[in-house]
């Protein structure tokens, strides 16, 4: 990489000097090729300075009046390249090695339409590169001096599209425009402006009948009969057992928040959803102690990719099986099972007792508030501050520790 490649360039550069003949229109009105080397240095150019956007379009203008015989949509690319890595005072660098391979030409195309810009007058050398070694002797490296050039304009596109321009050569300034200037400028503009962008396609249109209007009297604000057109429904309709009033979704979100750090395999499953899931099971009548006591009883893997979507499948099966099946045909009648006599009963409610005995019903711990549990994370850091503070030389690892805390006794508070 040649020194001061991708820097910026600042280079100043010397007033211009006026030359006789630099006017580059000939008698007959037609452009004359700076092909003099001379002619193409930042100081003795005939062209003023400029920007990326007049570059382009006195690049563009240059070539589509055929005003050099080489020029064609190869310049232009090249053109389009330097204008890409113009910095702020309109200088790029020419980087050589670089250029051709990105435009996917040859060495030799890239220097010949270089020149092309040059004998256009669009551009001007402002630092010469040079292959001499800038890195000290002996270092074992090697690095050039880049090639800097100047996107400049040629007086005769400033005549063409009717620019007003104070000065000469390279310093001279843009301060206006000619009548016909102004209407191209105008008409360039309304041509460059991108059009409104639509909020549908055609294709996306309906054509569904409208009604008309009814005219009463001699207003001409009228409005369409009532009831002209259906309400259209809602796109997207929550089934029944997952309907929910905005209290009874805010008590699923609590219990949610409850069963998940209690059931490990839905701790990846986000709150919320979680909570919709859990919405037939909790109108059910069930607490979360029996939500969390039922979930981890599932055979479940350990991180299912959708604890949610587990819970919501869990759901339509018991819902289906819940369903009475169909009465037979025929009038056949089917074998029913013997209801449980008084005995079993008062045994299953000696067991219910007992378990309840044993691990009675947890309720959901209300939530702490915000700011209880603000304080008690700062009345936490500092009870560890403290006890920082309050160690011994012999309780530190290292004589750095002891000193901090030296230093943390000295700059505490009274």
């Amino acid at each position: 990489m040649m020194q001061h490649a991708h820097a910026p360039v600042h280079a100043a550069a010397a007033p211009p000097r006026p030359l006789g003949g630099q006017n580059r229109i000939s008698p007959n009105n037609r452009f004359i090729p700076i092909c003099e080397h001379a002619d193409q240095e930042i100081g003795t150019t005939a062209s003023r300075r400029t920007r990326r956007g007049d570059f382009l379009r006195a690049a563009t203008w240059a070539i589509s009046q055929g005003l050099h015989p080489k020029a064609g949509d190869t310049t232009l690319r090249v053109a389009r390249d330097l204008a890409a890595r113009l910095n702020a005072d309109g200088h790029v660098a020419y980087c050589r090695d670089t250029t051709w391979r990105r435009l996917g030409v040859s060495r030799r195309t890239l220097e010949r339409h270089i020149a092309v810009l040059r004998e256009l007058g669009l551009l001007v050398w402002a630092v010469h590169g040079t292959r001499t070694n800038t890195r000290p002797a002996g270092s074992g490296e090697w690095a050039g001096t880049a090639t800097i050039y100047a996107a400049v304009v040629p007086r005769a596109w400033d005549d063409a599209v009717g620019h007003r321009v104070r000065g000469h050569g390279y310093h001279a300034r843009h301060v206006g425009f000619t009548e016909r200037g102004r209407q191209l400028a105008i008409a360039d503009a309304c041509r460059r402006i991108r059009p409104a962008r639509r909020r549908d396609t055609p294709s996306c249109k309906t054509n569904h009948p409208r009604p008309t209007a009814e005219m009463r009297g001699k207003k001409n604000n009228t409005s369409a009969p009532q009831g002209a057109r259906p309400r259209p429904c809602r796109r997207h309709e929550v089934p029944e057992p997952y309907r929910a009033s905005p209290g009874q979704a805010a008590h699923a979100v609590s219990v949610a928040a409850w069963v998940r750090p209690r059931v490990p395999w839905t701790q990846g499953e986000g709150l919320r959803r979680l909570a919709f899931a859990l919405r037939p099971w909790i109108a059910t009548g069930l607490s979360a102690a029996d939500l969390a006591a039922d979930l981890s009883a599932w055979h479940v893997s350990r991180r299912p990719a959708s604890p949610a979507s587990v819970i919501m499948a869990r759901w339509s099966e018991t819902a289906d099986h819940d369903v009475p099946a169909a009465e037979p045909v025929g009038g056949e009648e089917t074998a029913r099972g013997v209801p449980p006599n008084a005995a079993f009963l008062a045994a299953m409610d000696t067991v219910r007792a007992r378990l309840t005995s044993l691990s009675p019903r947890v309720e959901p711990e209300p939530d702490q508030p915000g700011f209880v549990i603000r304080d008690r994370i700062l009345a936490s850091l500092a009870e560890a501050d403290r006890a920082r503070r309050a160690r011994t030389a012999e309780q530190c690892l290292t004589f750095a520790e002891w000193e901090s805390v030296c230093d943390a006794r000295e700059g505490a508070p009274w």
